[in-house]
């Protein structure tokens, strides 16, 4: 007799690991403006327009519309030291407020009508902070009781506040604000002072990792500035783009990430002296990016439901110098502007470091370098496929 045995044919689907950044479904397309994972990558929030807050529990592989009615643009969300009690700030003087993981949200009474775009509390669910205002008024209000109620501080820099942070405690903060506009408490906000940073340039983001002496703040036209005495002074550090950075996340001391206009990421490993531009997978503008546990894993929203992710800290690649920029020796001065004469042989320019990173795309004409740091850099011009021409490579140092 023939005895049949089962085969058991066991398929194996192999998976590759995703690299650098990749798009994840929202669901929506509604501009998220704010995210936030309080405690690591697995949990948590983003929001945006139409009231929308959305709720992930693994790690953004799938988002909720939370529900409620959350009137009003949400432009930030925090949650303190947990995912079960958070904030919002939000268009029109809206304050919300959650005690069970998003569950539901109660209005807080702020006393005012400005837009609010940040909220921060630095040490527990109790005291924070949150700013705004509408051209030409600016505003901060403060709560000691989780929300209960809310003192206006004053505070007046003439511009509305794009964000505050508070690093360690209470007392000692930061408020950025439009026209380059950067304000300092140590109070607790019963005083600010104005502090110098050296440009008019709206400023978006302000961060400092890990004490109140090392920061960084992002504004447009590609800057971010750097202090590393608690504000008393800022260099500039820029990335080579003109775009507007609007949020900056630095997960370690020396690691850092800014996120912008255009789908724009750059990534720092040396405290800002070297920016380096990443594939975020997107051209969406970036409202927002975070890094919640470590320099690896982190999430950026932005227009149109637009949610990226990373776990291998954005696979950055610098380029690498080359003999022609080793060997390039005439110099050009540049105050300003860069001219490329217009070719029809060639293609696109690169501006290199003297590392051989490149900074910045150049189109022919005239390119405003204002943003970048003085000193030696490279143009490398690109051939087109069709042309014999050789690549060419010329010096040029930038100077104020």
């Amino acid at each position: 007799m023939r005895v049949r045995i089962p085969i058991s044919v066991v398929c194996i689907l192999v998976v590759p690991a995703l690299a650098g950044w990749f798009a994840l479904n929202s669901g929506t397309t509604t501009d998220l403006s704010a995210v936030c994972f309080p405690v690591d990558a697995t949990t948590g929030y983003a929001a945006g327009g139409n009231g929308l807050i959305l709720k992930t529990t693994d790690g953004g592989a799938s988002w909720d519309s939370l529900p409620g009615q959350h009137p009003g643009w949400q432009s930030a969300v925090q949650f303190p030291v947990d995912a079960t009690t958070g904030y919002t700030a939000t268009s029109g003087g809206r304050i919300l407020k959650t005690t069970d993981a998003g569950a539901t949200w109660a209005r807080e009474t702020s006393g005012v009508t400005l837009d609010l775009r940040s909220v921060c509390f630095p040490v527990n669910a109790e005291t924070g902070y949150v700013s705004g205002g509408d051209p030409p008024e600016g505003v901060v209000l403060k709560t000691t009781n989780g929300g209960a109620n809310w003192v206006h501080l004053s505070v007046n820099p003439g511009q509305p506040i794009a964000a505050v942070d508070f690093p360690v405690d209470t007392r000692t903060g930061f408020a950025a604000c439009w026209a380059g506009v950067l304000l300092k408490t140590t109070d607790g906000g019963n005083t600010w002072d104005s502090l110098s940073t050296g440009t008019t340039y709206d400023l978006s983001s302000v961060c400092f990792p890990h004490d109140a002496l090392t920061g960084y703040v992002a504004a447009s036209m590609g800057l971010v500035l750097k202090t590393t005495d608690g504000g008393a002074t800022w260099v500039p550090k820029p990335t080579g783009v003109f775009d507007f950075l609007n949020s900056v996340s630095f997960p370690t001391s020396d690691t850092g990430y800014v996120a912008g206009a255009s789908g724009v990421v750059f990534k720092t490993t040396d405290g800002g002296e070297i920016w380096v531009k990443q594939d975020s997978v997107t051209a969406e503008f970036l409202n927002a990016i975070q890094f919640p546990a470590d320099a690896q894993t982190g999430y950026a929203v932005g227009r149109s439901g637009t949610i990226i992710k990373t776990t291998d800290g954005g696979a950055a690649v610098a380029e690498t110098p080359s003999a022609e920029l080793r060997t390039a020796k005439a110099a050009t001065i540049v105050r300003g502007s860069l001219f490329l004469a217009n070719s029809a042989r060639s293609g696109p320019s690169r501006l290199l470091d003297a590392a051989g990173r490149r900074m910045v795309m150049l189109r022919p004409g005239a390119n405003d370098v204002r943003a970048l740091a003085p000193g030696v850099y490279f143009v490398r011009e690109e051939p087109q496929a069709s042309s014999s021409k050789p690549q060419a490579v010329r010096k040029v140092v930038i100077q104020r």
